[in-house]
């Protein structure tokens, strides 16, 4: 177990040495990689495949065709989301003729219903811009289209439906506008060995939100998946807390042990 665990640090070391080109410099210079280590596996389990990635129909999807990682930083009253792919915002398939899309990048609080989500259909390779944070609370939001070559039969698809969530907004008034900025690396997969095997290129959409915009909140779980229920990322980020906050937690444990040693 040790060397399995020392093993899985040096990949993890690896993948960070080389480093992403990142674009919110001031946050995600602390040698991030884009991808999980769990990047090859899925949260939910596809018939026949187990916890990992569909490989598709005749060889399409899989591996190239999947989510590769999700990574949260908080600086300066701003929550800054990483979210990285194998391939954009969308991926032809040559034997059904269908485009696969990335779904929106949903956001709960705390353990509960997803209450946000940023559209991420605009987009600009290598360039800020602007998109939006919706309120969609009340499950305002779409499940995964029924598209062929999904799956082998509609039973399975169903399954995958119901296990997936949420896939895109339904309703786009009044958001909020966020920045985001959409970063590609020709050939960045290739380089981590099984960590983000059989790849090759990455995508990586950099979104900045205004914490004002969230409310108050001790977790974030966030949520995307994919059109053709491929792969799926569900992961919570604790919040960092306040300075003030950490004052007032250090008075009260000096406090505590005052009156300890006042007892005593």
């Amino acid at each position: 177990m040790k060397r399995l665990t020392l093993l899985l640090a040096i990949v993890l070391l690896a993948a960070n040495a080389f480093g992403f080109d990142f674009f919110y410099d001031n946050v995600f210079t602390d040698g991030s990689s884009p991808f999980d280590a769990n990047n090859n596996t899925a949260p939910i389990n596809y018939p026949g495949e187990g916890y990992y990635p569909s490989p598709g129909l005749l060889g399409e999807g899989g591996e190239p065709f999947d989510l590769e990682g999700l990574t949260v930083r908080e600086k300066d009253g701003y929550i800054y989301v990483a979210l990285a792919n194998s391939f954009g915002y969308s991926a032809h398939s040559t034997t059904w003729n269908y485009d696969y899309n990335i779904g929106d990048l949903f956001i709960g609080k705390d353990g509960g219903d997803y209450s946000m989500a940023v559209d991420l259909e605009n987009i600009a390779v290598d360039g800020l811009t602007t998109t939006r944070l919706y309120d969609v609370s009340g499950g305002n939001w779409n499940g995964l289209p029924a598209v062929s070559g999904s799956w082998g039969n509609y039973s399975q698809f169903d399954y995958i439906a119901d296990q997936v969530g949420p896939f895109e907004i339904a309703n786009k008034n009044n958001g909020a506008m966020v920045d985001y900025i959409l970063g590609y690396q020709q050939g960045y997969e290739t380089d981590f060995g099984d960590l983000a095997s059989d790849g090759g290129d990455t995508y990586v959409w950099e979104i900045k939100i205004d914490k004002a915009l969230l409310g108050d909140f001790t977790t974030l779980d966030f949520h995307v998946t994919l059109a053709c229920g491929n792969d799926v990322i569900n992961k919570s980020y604790s919040a960092v807390p306040e300075p003030a906050t950490f004052l007032l937690l250090a008075l009260g444990l000096a406090g505590t042990g005052i009156i300890r040693r006042k007892l005593r």
